[in-house]
């Protein structure tokens, strides 16, 4: 493709040189079951992510990219790259620039998120690359972005609403971050696709850190139109640390 990127064509050729080294450990099977797991519709390597960050460090390293040349970078991968690998390499790319983050318009995210599929595609670029000192550094541009995505018609935006927000308020007791993030819930608590379900379970449970008291009344003015296994997962959090009750673990 003429419109790669030329470190995209660099990267291409780190994943086929370490998909030629892996071939004859390659097991089809498990590569099927891989891909099915993490939800992409895309060529699967089934690469581990040890792997995956090797190659990002190298091309970072090698390159010396500077924050517009990593947004480049990404716009090419997520536009023209064909392959899961492709897709999450790009974060992690930008993870090790603090300069890039720093600098970071959350706008990128709205033209990256036409292109991922499956919870892994989303959360490698949602959830833990974004610091609270990121977002509120410029709480104006996200908080509008965050809320475009919350009722967005693409399912990955709507969960990237409530995944990019799990994070930040881990990290942070600023109310601005709460009172978007229940507010986000509220808008999508009624949805039953296991991709906002769980989302919405997690941002929940983000929630014990710094709101426990404001979370406990939030289940319970909500318990009977929350999802079940978000109500179930966070409450369990909040009264005993522990995402499942009992150790049982549920689907």
């Amino acid at each position: 493709m003429t419109n790669l990127h030329p470190i995209h064509r660099q990267i291409l050729k780190e994943i086929n040189k370490l998909e030629k080294s892996l071939l004859s450990k390659r097991n089809l099977g498990r590569l099927d079951f891989g891909q099915r797991y993490v939800g992409t519709n895309k060529p699967y390597h089934g690469f581990t992510s040890k792997q995956i960050y090797d190659i990002a460090k190298k091309i970072f390293k090698e390159n010396r990219l500077d924050s517009k040349e990593i947004i480049q970078l990404l716009n090419s991968l997520y536009q023209y790259g064909l392959s899961y690998t492709e897709i999450v390499i790009g974060p992690t790319i930008l993870s090790l620039s603090s300069q890039a983050l720093k600098n970071f318009d959350p706008e990128n995210l709205d033209l990256w998120l036409n292109y991922t599929c499956g919870w892994a595609e989303d959360d490698v670029l949602c959830q833990s690359i974004f610091t609270a000192e990121n977002v509120l550094a410029k709480w104006t541009e996200w908080k509008k972005i965050l809320k475009k995505f919350n009722q967005d018609s693409n399912i990955n935006k709507r969960r990237a609403s409530l995944v990019l927000l799990t994070k930040s308020v881990r990290q942070s007791d600023d109310p601005r971050l709460s009172k978007l993030a229940f507010e986000n819930i509220e808008n999508l608590k009624l949805e039953k696709d296991i991709l906002i379900t769980k989302a919405i379970s997690w941002l929940l449970r983000s929630l014990v850190t710094f709101h426990k008291d404001e979370l406990l009344k939030y289940l319970e003015d909500n318990k009977d139109s929350l999802p079940k296994i978000a109500y179930r997962e966070a409450l369990s959090k909040a009264l005993t640390g522990r995402k499942y009750n009992n150790s049982k673990k549920q689907i």
